[in-house]
């Protein structure tokens, strides 16, 4: 921003010293009695710097060395203008920068333990994405709803009781605390951020997945034997 200012000159333009003044005004006169400003077309010594084929001084059209100054107020709108829209897409970048910060700090991994206490306090919904053959083979953590990750999407956006004859469960809300899980964090990544997409906005994702909780629950029971 700092540079902008310093491009558009703003401090000279607001200056009185420096303030575009008609020329006979009393300001005008005074300025050129102090030695501050001189005539159009004037050159030191008292000179006056000739025209051209019309006779008019060097800052009239058909003079030499004629040139175009931009009025005050049109120079002064042009930077309020343009430090207004640099002002504005730095507002929208930080705003970005806010939400982005809260969805990471939103959607983290969940440990072992953490799921395991999270599970006792039946404060989520865990929503185990492999599929119906892979439950049925080796198992799945208790509490967990299956709803494998190509239906992720469509059962979330069911009907209650749809979800409810489907599932045998009641469908979570898209306020309800969720956790994906899976084999190895893959599969519920995705399932996660399909979630996230369709506005669930307390998500996580377990990315152990059932390797990790079935070799922690095999140690457990080990250890009490």
């Amino acid at each position: 921003m700092g540079k902008l200012h310093k491009l558009c000159n703003l401090p000279q333009v607001f200056s009185p010293e420096t303030a575009i003044t008609p020329r006979g005004s009393p300001r005008f006169v005074q300025r050129l009695a102090e030695g501050g400003a001189q005539e159009p077309g004037a050159v030191p010594g008292g000179q006056v710097q000739g025209g051209g084929a019309g006779g008019g001084s060097g800052l009239e059209p058909g003079g030499r060395g004629s040139e175009m100054v931009l009025p005050g107020p049109l120079l002064a709108s042009a930077c309020r203008a343009i430090l207004g829209s640099a002002e504005a897409v730095l507002w929208g970048l930080k705003s970005i920068k806010g939400s982005c910060h809260n969805f990471c700090t939103a959607v983290k991994d969940v440990t072992y333990k953490e799921l395991k206490s999270l599970l006792n306090s039946r404060q989520i919904t865990l929503i185990d994405v492999r599929e119906r053959w892979e439950i049925v083979e080796y198992g799945k953590i208790p509490g967990s709803i299956n709803i494998p990750l190509g239906e992720v999407g469509e059962a979330l956006q069911m009907n209650p009781n749809d979800f409810k004859e489907k599932y045998n469960e009641v469908k979570p809300s898209k306020s309800d605390s969720l956790v994906f899980s899976c084999l190895a964090g893959v599969r519920s990544k995705k399932a996660l951020d399909t979630a996230v997409s369709l506005g669930f906005n307390s998500v996580q994702h377990y990315a152990g997945g059932w390797n990790e909780w079935a070799t922690y629950e095999f140690s457990e029971k080990k250890k009490g034997n």
